[in-house]
């Protein structure tokens, strides 16, 4: 938290104070549309470049849902020519419970929610970029959803449950201390075996999606998504794009955004360029 008051201040700042956003470009307009039905919806908010594109990104946000980096982010898409698709919430998304099998609930919906979103995008490129557990969802959709061509995950890791079962957020030390006094876990790994036990859609046990282009973002002190995960995911994926910054779970996405939005960008134009030569 004292970080966040620290740096709260730089968040709600004009990318160009840093020399990271995408000035010029084409113009954009937004609209806030809800897809799916009534058992279950998906609520995007949209990005609409004024000419035509084949380019799309859909963006996952982290925990607690949009923040202004995400939308610099989208702003920054836009204006280079991508329709970007904001993925703000969905049915169940911050549904909470200390049964186990909570997590493939969530992660199952999750899919749910990115499927619906990619049924509503017309053929051309499309790229996923997630962050924190957005870069976790986005781990699994990088394996099960077939019409993803790119995928860049910001300080996610793998796999899933050992995050669970180690990170220091706050929500997962509370869950932590629920589940030990229900279920009577003497320590951390038969936490993490019980855990293993329900989850079936970990990252490092699906397929690997070799066919895909894959980025990383990393953060060599983070305790929240721990870095040893980040290390094996990136061990797994052996990532086209990586880099890292010295700095912990929220100042490292600061940072990525701050110092490294122009590589994320660089990234997904070169995989756009190869789906859709001189992106027509």
């Amino acid at each position: 938290m004292k970080y966040l008051k620290r740096y709260a201040p730089f968040i709600v700042l004009p990318g160009v104070f840093f020399g990271c956003a995408i000035w010029g470009g084409t113009s954009y307009t937004t609209q806030d549309i809800k897809w799916g039905s009534s058992q279950f919806e998906v609520s995007v908010t949209r990005y609409i470049p004024s000419s035509k594109t084949k380019k799309n990104l859909i963006i996952l946000p982290p925990t607690g849902g949009v923040t202004a980096l995400d939308k610099s982010y989208a702003r920054s898409f836009s204006r280079l020519g991508y329709n970007v698709y904001l993925m703000t919430q969905w049915t169940g998304w911050d549904r909470q419970s200390s049964d186990l099998e909570i997590h493939q609930k969530l992660y199952e919906e999750g899919q749910r929610a990115i499927t619906i979103v990619l049924d509503q995008i017309p053929d051309g490129f499309i790229g996923l970029l997630g962050t924190s557990v957005g870069a976790l969802h986005a781990e699994v959709a990088a394996s099960l959803q077939a019409r993803l061509d790119a995928v860049f995950t910001i300080l996610g890791g793998a796999s899933i449950t050992e995050i669970i079962v180690t990170s220091d957020h706050k929500d997962m030390v509370n869950l932590k201390k629920e589940r030990r006094a229900r279920f009577k876990f003497k320590n951390d790994q038969e936490y993490l075996d019980a855990l293993d036990k329900v989850f079936t859609l970990e990252p490092l046990r699906l397929r690997k999606p070799v066919e895909k282009a894959l980025g990383m973002a990393m953060g060599n002190d983070d305790k929240t998504v721990p870095t040893k995960t980040q290390k094996q995911l990136e061990a797994f994926w052996q990532p086209q794009e990586k880099f890292s910054f010295d700095s912990g779970h929220f100042l490292g996405i600061i940072k990525t955004w701050t110092f490294s939005e122009n590589k994320i960008v660089d990234f997904f134009e070169r995989q756009a360029e190869l789906k859709i030569p001189e992106n027509k």
